[in-house]
Formats: structure tokens, sequence, C-alpha cells
């Protein structure tokens, strides 16, 4: 039986049926953001480093960065960072340093959003002009996830005044409306797309075409009871549809969807300043696939419903954080196979919790070094009702250097009880959770960092750089087959390989942070290794390329502002993903039999992507701007493999092994955008 030939001959398939750093003392927070504050942060550069290749990203210069069909999005912006690598027009990830993309942790105010992007990753989940910034770190600090995250910052003052954000292209509709309420205030944000009407001959897979369509809310509530009091409320929520038909298939249908809600008090002492949240979150899909005879099923969801607790005091900063999950793992139905056998759902449902409680020291050591120290400890319970105790420290030196700069020595053991799994491994919604257990234990890594940051010419430029290597244990690889499915012999257990794998690169970045020219050029080299279980296919438990791994990538992001007109830039170059490429390939009856080289043996084609946009400014003051935008995605017209794969002719009758592209070419697009 054929492992991989159905991934990426029946990926279609797959594509279209799942279609189908904290509060400052209590007398300084403002209740308003005034004239000054705004001006503050237009003056900011876009990317504010502060170790190495972490830091906060300004919010308001987004919209310079030419985006996806005229919509602003942070996702997109982040993975420009050097730190974050590319991706494809078919991969959902948010991949860092050479982590899987379920060791990032995506948050909303400290909330873990699990599915980060609609269709394909073109799209994030976020709708910016909601956001006051994004934090983000190559390192997740003391939460339970062993890459870095991003967290997408929700204002927490109360706002004096009417303002808006709205605009209208010809791919979506979006708006945000900010309402004084008194001591309190409201910010309400929408977003719908009408992808179909202008855009659905563009959005190919293949000779599918796809029919698409999302809609995203947020509601977040502020409330001042007094000076050393702020209490907001958050709301979010999302949905995707999607179907599609083609020459082989029938039918196909889905839906998937995000869902938060969130509670946060934070109180301000004299010394000290203390954060709380209560929350539940979830992500969840459902699609339903009929073709060649077969109709099958693969729901999914997880739910966490958590509480967190901060207190930072003096040179000390606590935390407790209490996550409870409800997880059901890809649990897939069928009827109608090739041996008369349906499949039903045998994947049982997940119940688990974890626990941290950590404590955070720092201490500067003479005139330039700061020191600090961190330990965690975590006890997790399994669905089998298995106990996991685990501790996790985390050790950062940091030298100032005054003018030249600063360098920050990191070591931290992290730990996760999450794992992400699926048959397509691109990041779309066929890619589902699962809790550590039976399967396999929690997985852990060593995280070793030397970073450095300077800024030169009165702060006009700045450079970063980062140095890292990591151990990662406890791993799994997804090897399951779309025809495991179809076959009536789906078990989540033998889908999955186990072992460990090393991480270790270099980030470097130089950036222009002030004037009308403004951007960044980054390189990273980052290569990511896995080592599976002893089995033939995998050659004996020998180091292999993980299926995300670009050794190199080239980023160049620039804007201008002109005064009436801002224009910007950005070209990616990057080293093309493995694959493994068949020798071989036959007919035996109904079912294709592939002899396969060295696992992740082959690469794609390097990929290359230029994008251009244009702001032009009806209007543009310190109180609000009025403007067309005008953006060209993949302006150099190159059809980027996103794959390899063997192709069959609609009668079944003749195969071919070559490169499979999303059929993206120009894409131009116009928005009207208006803010007050």
């Amino acid at each position: 039986m054929c492992l991989r030939w159905n991934k990426w001959a029946v990926l279609a398939l797959l594509v279209l049926g799942t279609l189908l750093p904290g509060a400052s003392a209590w007398a300084q927070p403002q209740d308003t953001l005034g004239r000054s504050v705004i001006t503050e942060r237009l003056t900011l550069p876009m990317v504010l480093n502060q170790k190495g290749i972490s830091g906060t990203v300004n919010t308001e210069k987004i919209s310079a960065i030419p985006s996806f069909l005229g919509n602003a999005d942070p996702i997109r912006f982040v993975r420009l960072l050097p730190s974050v690598q590319m991706n494809t027009e078919i991969e959902g990830g948010l991949y860092m340093q050479g982590s899987e993309h379920s060791h990032t942790l995506i948050s909303q105010s400290g909330v873990p959003i699990y599915g980060a992007t609609h269709l394909l990753g073109m799209f994030s989940v976020f709708n910016t002009p909601h956001y006051k910034g994004i934090s983000y770190s190559t390192t997740a600090r003391q939460e339970l996830r062993m890459g870095g995250l991003v967290d997408m910052e929700l204002q927490d003052t109360v706002t004096r005044r009417l303002a808006g954000d709205f605009s209208l292209g010809l791919l979506s509709a979006q708006g945000t409306l900010d309402i004084p309420l008194g001591t309190s205030s409201l910010k309400v944000s929408a977003r719908r797309t009408y992808i179909n009407i202008l855009y659905g001959s563009f959005l190919r897979f293949k000779d599918f075409p796809i029919r698409y369509g999302f809609t995203d809310a947020n509601v977040t509530w502020t409330w001042k009871p007094g000076k050393r009091d702020r209490v907001w409320a958050d709301f979010f929520g999302c949905l995707d549809q999607g179907q599609a038909s083609g020459s082989t298939i029938q039918k196909m249908a889905a839906q998937w969807y995000n869902a938060l809600g969130a509670l946060h008090w934070n109180h301000y002492f004299p010394e000290a300043t203390l954060k709380q949240t209560v929350y539940a979150t979830t992500y969840g899909m459902h699609s339903e696939i009929e073709a060649f005879q077969i109709r099958g099923w693969m729901p999914s969801y997880i739910r966490d419903y958590g509480y967190r607790n901060s207190l930072q005091w003096k040179d000390w900063d606590f935390g407790a954080h209490y996550s409870f999950f409800d997880v059901q793992p890809q649990n897939p139905r069928s009827e109608g196979h090739m041996n008369d056998s349906g499949l039903t759902g045998n994947v049982p449902r997940q119940l688990a919790m974890e626990t941290v409680l950590s404590a955070q020291y720092s201490r500067i050591l003479g005139y330039w070094l700061l020191l600090k120290a961190g330990l965690g400890v975590d006890w997790y319970l399994s669905p089998e009702k298995k106990s996991f105790w685990g501790v996790t420290p985390e050790v950062e030196l940091q030298a100032d250097f005054r003018d030249w700069g600063k360098a920050t020595l990191r070591y931290g053991l992290k730990r996760q009880n999450l794992f992400q799994l699926g048959i397509t491994n691109v990041g779309l919604p066929a890619e589902f959770w699962l809790a550590a257990g039976d399967i396999q234990a929690p997985q852990w890594s060593h995280n070793f960092s030397l970073a450095y940051n300077a800024s030169f010419l009165e702060n006009a430029w700045s450079v970063s750089a980062e140095l890292y290597y990591k151990f990662l244990y406890n791993q799994l690889d997804y090897v399951g087959d779309i025809m495991d499915i179809y076959n009536g012999q789906y078990r989540l257990e033998d889908c999955v390989l186990q072992g460990k794998g090393r991480a270790y690169g270099v980030n470097l970045m130089l950036q222009r942070n002030r004037g009308p020219l403004t951007g960044w050029v980054s390189y990273s080299y980052s290569p990511s290794k896995r080592t599976f279980d002893a089995m033939d296919t995998f050659r004996d438990g020998a180091e292999y390329a993980s299926s995300h791994e670009r050794l190199h990538e080239l980023d160049v992001v620039a804007t201008y502002d002109f005064g009436k007109w801002d224009v910007g830039g950005t070209l990616v170059v990057a080293s093309g993903l493995p694959y493994t490429r068949p020798d071989a390939f036959y007919v035996v009856g109904n079912r294709l039999i592939c002899n396969y080289g060295p696992y992740n043996g082959e690469r794609l084609p390097t990929y290359t992507r230029m994008d251009l946009s244009a702001n032009w400014f009806l209007r543009k003051g310190p109180r609000g701007k009025t403007g067309f935008n005008f953006s060209v995605y993949n302006v150099l017209n190159i059809k980027n493999a996103v794959s390899y794969g063997i192709h069959i002719n609609k009668d079944m009758t003749a195969y071919r092994f070559g490169p499979i592209d999303m059929m993206v070419s120009i894409l131009p697009s116009i928005a009207f955008f208006h803010t007050f």
C-alpha cells in the first residue's frame, strides 16, 4: 500500500474538503488615546526589537506593507520577520526557528487562539484595527509551549471620543468603531468577505475552483472603576465556509470556526501589579467529502477553559495558570468503500488538564549586567488519568554595552502537552490537536540562544541578530494516508511516528527606523532535523529534514512616505521545502503502488515572490485619514510550486509525476479606507 502518493494526488480533495511586557504602576495609565500618544506611535519604527529578534510591532504602520488583496494582515506581517519562516500559498502555519507550528503560542491578550488563519493561511483571523499592537518573542517564557509567541494586544484603556476605522475593497469589507460610555468604552470590529465575486476564478487548486467565504468579529468592553483598576472583557468569533466540486469530486462542503470569551482585571498597587484573566476558547471543524463513490466526514475540535494570574512586585514576577482541555482528535467516518465496508469513528474524546506555577527574579549585577532567573513547576493530567510532573527553568544574562548595544544569553527547558497533527501537513483545518498521553508522553526541549541588538546614528538604524540551538524530545510525525480512511482501516495510533529532533541557525536583521524610507533586510539560516523510530521507510532511524525546513530565507521590506502617497514593497526569496520523490509507481487493480526514494530527500524549487502596494491619501492627519489602497500580489507572476505529486487524468488511466502549484498569478486589488 502506498503511503505518500495519496497525500499529493488527492490533496485537492482534502484541500477542498476542508474548506468544506507588563502594565506600569497605578499612577501611570492614561484614560484616553490623546493626540500626543498617537503621534508618538506613528514615529515609532515598524518593529521595535528588544532582545535579539524579539520585540513589538507597530500596528499603525502595517497598512503601509503590501497585503493580500488589500487586507492588512498582522500574521502575514509577522511572517516577514527573520525568526519566522515564510509559507507557501497552501501553508497556514507559523514556524519560529525550526519549531513546529503548534510550538508557537498565538494569543489574544494572553488567551490562546488555536486556529489563527482562514483559508490556506492567506488570511489571518485578526482584524488589525481592533488591536493596539503585537508583541512577539522567540521564546514563550513560562508558557507551556516549546517555541515562540505572538500576542495580539488589546486596548485596555478607556477611550473618550468616538472613533472609527473602515475599509471597503474588492475582497472584503471591514470596520471598527470605538464608542465612549463614560467610565467605560466599547470597541466593535467586524469583517466579511465576498471573494467569489471577482476572485473565484483565480483561487484554484489544479482543476478545482474554490468557493469560499468567512466572517469574523471582535467586541471589547473596557471599564475603569477607579485609578488603580482596569477591567475589560473581550469576545471574538469567526466562521469559515466553503464548497467545491470537480471532475472527480461530486460534493465537498465544510465549515470551521474559532470562538473566544475572556474577562481581564488589572489592579495597580503602589509597588506591584496584579493581572487576572478567566477565559474559554475553542476551535473546531467539520467537513464532508463525496468522491469516487465514497462519502466521508472528518470532525475535530479543541476547547480550552482556563485561568491566568500574574503578580509583578519589585524584582519578582509570579505566575499561575490552569487549563482544562476538551479535545476531539480527527475522527473520520466514511461509507461506500471499495470493499463495501464503512469506517466508524473510533478516536475517543480526550479530557485533560494542566497547571503551572512560576516565579522569576531580576537582579542588576554591577553597572552593566542584568540577571533574570525563572523556575516553573507544571503538573499535567492526561486523558488516561496519568500524572506528569516537570520543571521549566529559564536563565537569562543581559549585558548592556550602552552605545554598543545589548547582548543576551538565554537557556530554557521548555515543555508542552499538546500536539498538532494532520493528513495534509499544510496548515489546513484537516490538521487537528491531540493531548499527550498513551500515544506520546508530553514533549520537551532544551533551548539555547545568544542575541544582540543595537541602534546607531541617533536610532535611525538598528541591527539585530540571534544564534540558537534546540534539542527536541518526544516528537510526533503524522504518516497516515487518506486511503486508510477510504478503506476503513484508520487507527490514529498507527498513523504516527515517535522520535526527537534538533533545530539550529542564525537570524539577522538590519532595519531603517526613521525618515520617509523605513523597512528592513533580514536573512535566516534555519536547519530543522528529525529522527524517528526505526522503520524501513525512514532508513532505520536516520536523521532527515523536517517537512517545514527552509535552509535559507531573505526578506526585504520597504516603505516610503511621500506625504499624499506612501508606497511599500516586499521581496521574499527562500529555499524550497523538502519532499519525498517516488522512484517508481504503478497500478495494481484500483490502487496505485509507489516505491519511494529517501524520505524528504528532494526539495522544491526556490520560492520567490514580490508584492507592491500604495496608499493615496485624500485626507491625512492626527485624528484620521481617508484614501485608497492599491496592491499587487505576486507582481513578478512567478508560479511557485507548493509541492510535487502524482497527477491522475480524469478516467484514471494515466499518471505522471510533476509540480503542483496554487495557480496564484498576479492579483491586483483596490480598497477604500476611512478613519476618524
